[in-house]
């Protein structure tokens, strides 16, 4: 629901990793043209269509990839200050990625960020599946219905719509349209909390930031 031009009903805030928080230089068609995979086809499907003697060959190239743009990327302005506002509010936080645990664990190493719970690759299948949203609704003791997933890609509109989620699309790249199924268009990330409420319309106790 919406009111006020807030969406009412969430609990949760999910975000996706690289180009949503972090602006990475991942280059996917380099990595598509050193792994074999066609033209605009997502590496990780690609792999999936793949001899499993053939995958670990795409598997080294997009980690290699991985581990530089972990090591070398940078938080979008508001990042840090987002999500200390959203647990102020009582929101819970979580994190999805299509990337490796490996690189998850880089980024929040460097970068002071806080979420209730994060899920990689390795964790359930990758977006645009439902699964890794559903396993974070379970994980947050939060229905999927009320939370909302944040990402700068169809896949993270897909995954969220599937899951029965509200989605938010973020305008980082002039090329990529926003799906006409999403929620919500941000052109920055400190748009979003001007479109969610005042306080989670549950009661319950967040640990605030020191």
């Amino acid at each position: 629901m919406t009111e006020n031009g807030r969406l009412t009903e969430i609990e949760a805030v999910v975000f996706d990793m690289d180009g949503t928080l972090t602006q990475s230089n991942l280059d996917f068609d380099r990595i598509r043209a050193e792994c074999g995979a066609p033209p605009g086809r997502p590496v990780l499907e690609h792999m999936e269509e793949l001899p499993q003697s053939e995958r670990g060959h795409v598997l080294d190239v997009l980690q290699r990839h991985e581990r530089r743009a972990a090591r070398e990327c940078c938080l979008q302005p508001g990042a840090i200050e987002l999500l200390r506002e959203l647990r102020h509010r009582g929101f819970k936080t979580a994190l999805l990625t299509r990337n490796s645990a490996e690189s998850v664990r880089t980024v929040l190493e460097r970068f002071p960020l806080r979420f209730d719970c994060w899920l990689s690759r390795e964790d359930a299948r990758p977006k645009p599946s439902p699964e890794p949203l559903l396993k974070i609704a379970r994980a947050l003791d939060v229905p999927p219905e009320r939370m909302l997933m944040v990402g700068d890609y169809k896949f993270d509109v897909q995954a969220g719509r599937a899951a029965g989620s509200r989605t938010a699309f973020l305008l980082t790249d002039g090329r990529l349209r926003p799906p006409a199924q999403c929620d919500l268009v941000l052109k920055k990330l400190a748009d979003l909390p001007a479109c969610l409420p005042e306080s989670v319309p549950v009661g319950r106790t967040v640990d605030e930031e020191t």
